[in-house]
């Protein structure tokens, strides 16, 4: 009895284990509708940087942050990726078998097929020579919202940047605190030859997420907005006291020409 005890704990713990490892994290999205250019607005700055470091080939070299804005029409994701070695050219026949991002994101409810439910893989590649300015994805969402979604690469000094403007489309209506499963995945071409080496995600256990949408990451879609820093005026006593200061050295510049003049008022009745 006793052994069959500890057998059951044991694999009540190892359940418990796995549930605790596979278990989706938590992210925030920011509100806002920045310029679709590569560069990152100072809006994206109110959104939580997600540290996409999740090896699951590779040498793990290449890694990256995202943030996330949103509004009525739109999901705005900015990738900026730290990538030693990119491709010398684009000529894949598939976009994530060269360097280039992908976003995944669950709009149905239900976890699943993402080609059976509002659901959708975006795959955009870096700016690298040819590379080609077209999406690549799967899914319900992205097949019906495709031809309104835009990205835009920059090659920086430390890797590269892709900037995604994606429709909400008119199955879904986003509000805020609204939770959204997503998924952040980035693809290395490693050798800068023609082909995929690396793949690193934001969350555990995500290899699949181009096909299921089960082992998603939580967005929340905040109302936080960046609000630029106001320049203090100077204080009023301290401009007093620089008024004061300064009256201070011009009575004692005065004084100093008064001196001066008695001086030389002295000499001449000499």
């Amino acid at each position: 009895m006793k052994k069959l005890g500890s057998l059951a704990l044991a694999a009540f713990l190892a359940t418990a284990l796995s549930i605790s490892a596979s278990a989706a994290n938590e992210f925030d999205a920011a509100a806002g509708t920045p310029t679709i250019d590569g560069v990152m607005d100072d809006a994206y700055l109110a959104a939580e940087e997600i540290n996409i470091d999740v090896v699951t080939s590779g040498d793990g070299k290449t890694t990256g942050t995202a943030r996330v804005l949103w509004d009525a029409d739109n999901i705005y994701v900015f990738f900026d990726i730290a990538d030693p070695v990119l491709s010398e050219a684009y000529t894949a026949t598939d976009c994530y078998q060269t360097d280039s991002v992908e976003f995944f994101l669950d709009l149905s409810g239900t976890p699943g097929d993402i080609t059976t439910i509002n659901a959708g893989q975006y795959t955009a590649p870096a700016a690298i020579p040819n590379a080609s300015t077209d999406w690549a994805g799967r899914g319900m969402h992205w097949d019906n919202n495709k031809a309104d979604a835009t990205f835009k690469s920059v090659i920086t000094d430390t890797g590269y940047t892709v900037e995604m403007q994606i429709p909400w489309g008119s199955d879904y209506t986003p509000k805020a605190d609204a939770v959204v499963p997503v998924a952040f995945h980035i693809n290395s071409d490693e050798d800068g030859k023609d082909g995929r080496e690396g793949e690193v995600f934001a969350g555990e256990n995500q290899t699949n997420a181009w096909s299921e949408s089960s082992s998603y990451d939580n967005l929340t879609l905040t109302t936080n907005k960046y609000e630029p820093p106001v320049e203090e005026e100077p204080a009023a006593e301290d401009e007093t006291a620089a008024q004061t200061a300064d009256m201070g050295i011009i009575a004692a510049l005065a004084s100093l020409a008064a001196s001066g003049a008695a001086v030389l008022s002295l000499k001449k009745r000499k």
